[in-house]
């Protein structure tokens, strides 16, 4: 039996991406440049402010990540991060690592019209894709790694949905690597692209994985190279079974906005 409400929220999903896509190539490459203007000028102000992270007060909370061994090996990160940087030209090398407190950690943004720093992976080889594959494979879980993969296909469908393949599309990932892939000193790695950010940290054999990012639009692919991919369809029941479990004064309490006509933004930080 075909479930009308997931139907529904399928076909929000798929017309909000013709849309989306559609407005946006129509208008660029002027509405492109100007959005990039846009977004360089709030990296500059967010830049020249001190970092302080997500904070309930505004004031900064000492503690909450002591450092500790958790027993369990980082080495073949380590080891995929080294052999990731030797599969680069000295020349994309360069492009990719900076220090470790490097202000380039919080240069990240979910839009697909940032521009990014290091080497995108439609840039490298098979070879050189495969060395980044395999460090992302040692440092997610085997689900991680799939929903990162199929967050770059949906990325695909969507290029194909709008007939944008200059700011959309399956390898627009950029990686980056901060400080030296070190057994005893603090160094770390990040993926930055459209719908998808990893920042993932590294000492010893801790690791600290945020401010991490996973969506997609659309979240299921009904036609295209990557047809039958979806991600999050779990995440999205499970919201739906919560909402509906409340009561009637409840979810009038929860459900800020019961028509989705636009965009509903309520924190530009993202």
């Amino acid at each position: 039996m075909i479930d009308p409400l997931k139907t529904r929220l399928t076909l929000v999903a798929c017309f909000a991406a013709l849309i989306a896509g559609a407005a946006f190539s129509q208008r660029a490459p002027d509405t492109a440049e100007r959005y990039r203007e846009m977004s360089a000028e709030f990296e500059r102000k967010g830049l020249a402010e001190p970092f302080k992270g997500i904070t309930t007060n505004g004031n900064v909370e000492n503690g909450l990540f002591p450092i500790h061994s958790t027993g369990v090996s980082t080495e073949p990160v380590r080891k995929a991060a080294e052999a990731f940087l030797a599969a680069l030209t000295a020349e994309q090398r360069a492009k990719t690592m900076f220090p470790v407190d490097d202000p380039e950690w919080r240069k990240w943004m979910n839009q697909h019209f940032y521009v990014r720093q290091g080497v995108s992976l439609k840039e490298m080889t098979e070879a050189q894709r495969e060395s980044a594959f395999s460090l992302m494979r040692a440092s997610l879980s085997a689900k991680g790694m799939k929903l990162t993969r199929d967050i770059m296909h949906l990325n695909e469908t969507l290029a194909e949905l709008s007939n944008d393949h200059e700011f959309l599309g399956e390898w627009l990932y950029y990686i980056t690597v901060m400080g030296k892939p070190s057994a005893t000193e603090p160094w770390g790695w990040q993926l930055d692209g459209h719908h998808a950010i990893i920042n993932y940290f590294v000492l010893g054999d801790q690791v600290v994985m945020t401010p991490y990012f996973a969506g997609s639009e659309p979240v299921i692919a009904t036609s295209g190279k990557y047809k039958g991919t979806e991600i999050l369809q779990d995440e999205q029941n499970r919201g739906l079974a919560m909402l509906e479990a409340l009561t009637e004064a409840q979810r009038k309490k929860a459900i800020l906005n019961f028509s989705k006509t636009g965009n509903n933004i309520f924190d530009g930080s993202l």
